[in-house]
């Protein structure tokens, strides 16, 4: 049941009316009250007893933050990347895709049982561990922007295999299909000029700048995820927000 707020009765009030908005939404989507699809502005605004502005103002940080679509002259629509953005921007990348108006959709490469010693290294398993290996080119629209492989351990990670990722966020089928959700994670972020092999992956001339990233992903305290990515620096920018400058003698 949604509770509307007049302007009028948000006088006096400390939380400002948009915020107010903006948490109701926000517990609407977890909810999952949207999947069906999210509704207009004008729709919102009159459900809210607010006005368009004050629904923009409570959209706005939802899209930046890739929660919400936001295609011009069209109508948002929920990106359900949750667990996605409780990490870095670069594993935003689904929704920063979707969120620029733009499809981002995926080409498997590879999906099947390896071993490699150096990722179950990072995974703390036997250096001969069976690993669920996920290879993928990624796109936004008709353009190649970024080639990832990610190892899994193969003992609780298998059900992937079966999985379609050609429009999905990874760590959503991680927990729809294994019951596993990334609590926490570290990554390192390297600037490279990439190689003939790298250009040939992505779809550039060598020599182009790219992010590096390589991650490890947990589950509480179990490793259960390495990846290496490379993102066309030409195609992906990294914005990030702090938190507004404190006040006179604060």
């Amino acid at each position: 049941m949604v509770t509307g707020h007049s302007e009028s009765q948000q006088q006096g009030n400390k939380v400002p009316l948009w915020r107010s908005v903006q948490d109701q939404v926000m517990e609407r989507i977890d909810a999952d009250e949207f999947a069906a699809g999210f509704p207009g502005e004008m729709a919102l605004a009159q459900e809210y007893d607010v006005s368009r502005a004050t629904i923009r103002a409570a959209l706005a940080p939802l899209r930046r933050a890739g929660l919400l679509s936001a295609q011009r002259g069209r109508q948002s629509s929920v990106v359900n990347v949750v667990d996605e953005q409780r990490f870095g921007p670069v594993y935003s990348l689904f929704a920063a895709v979707e969120n620029a108006g733009m499809i981002q959709r995926s080409v498997v490469n590879a999906a099947e049982l390896r071993r490699s010693p150096e990722a179950a290294a990072h995974l703390g398993l036997e250096a001969d561990a069976d690993l669920v290996f996920i290879s993928r080119t990624r796109y936004a629209d008709q353009d190649v922007i970024a080639v990832d492989d990610v190892w899994l351990p193969a003992g609780v990670a298998s059900p992937v295999l079966d999985a379609d990722l050609s429009h999905t966020a990874l760590y959503e089928v991680l927990r729809s299909r294994c019951g596993i959700t990334l609590s926490a994670g570290r990554e390192t972020v390297h600037a490279l000029a990439t190689d003939a092999k790298q250009s040939n992956r992505l779809g550039c001339t060598p020599g182009t700048a790219v992010f590096f990233i390589e991650r490890l992903g947990l589950a509480g305290d179990s490793a259960v995820e390495w990846r290496e990515t490379l993102i066309r620096g030409d195609r992906f920018t990294v914005t990030t927000s702090y938190p507004s400058a404190p006040g006179p003698g604060r």
